[in-house]
């Protein structure tokens, strides 16, 4: 069971009561319209979450004063990397939790967690053009632009964005 205490926030194993917290976020608009993914119904999150409690590579973003849940960090397999121990970081964040400077202290926990305790030689994320916000956050923990994929993906609303691709090594 994996939890990490930064200042306001504490980054956590998921639990079986996280699923409707979560798929409020998940399902959001706001959170949609950055992500190439299909909403989900309750019971698609419910078994979502259970794989995701065994897992040391999911962290659930908790504020520490409400103890809310506010979005999750996911370290996958970076598929475009073969041979080196290679994590591709995805996040998102509640819309009412936005611009607070959470998900850049939550990232900067994270990130030497994926480093120091999973053994990952280099973290990338990859972000819509179009998703100023997110490309600031990777910008301020250190990542290098290493380029962006033109036309690369198409969301649920039918728009085709442009993918940037990050990096940070160890």
């Amino acid at each position: 069971m994996v939890c990490i205490e930064t200042g306001r926030l504490r980054l956590r194993t998921p639990r079986p009561t996280d699923a409707g917290p979560l798929l409020a976020i998940r399902n959001s608009p706001y959170v949609l319209r950055f992500n190439p993914m299909k909403p989900w119904d309750l019971a698609r999150m419910e078994q979502q979450v259970e794989e995701e409690s065994h897992s040391d590579r999911v962290l659930y973003i908790e504020e520490k004063t409400a103890g809310g849940l506010i979005g999750g960090i996911w370290l996958g397999e970076d598929a475009l990397r073969y041979g080196p121990a290679a994590f591709d970081l995805s996040y998102y964040l509640a819309e009412n939790q936005a611009g607070k400077g959470y998900m850049t202290e939550a990232l900067s926990h994270a990130i030497p967690y994926a480093f120091q305790k999973l053994g990952a030689q280099v973290v990338s994320a990859r972000v819509f053009r179009d998703n100023a916000a997110s490309a600031r956050v990777l910008e301020k923990l250190g990542f290098t632009h290493e380029g962006t994929l033109r036309l690369a993906i198409q969301t649920q609303d039918g728009v085709i964005h442009d993918d940037m691709l990050f990096s940070l090594l160890a």
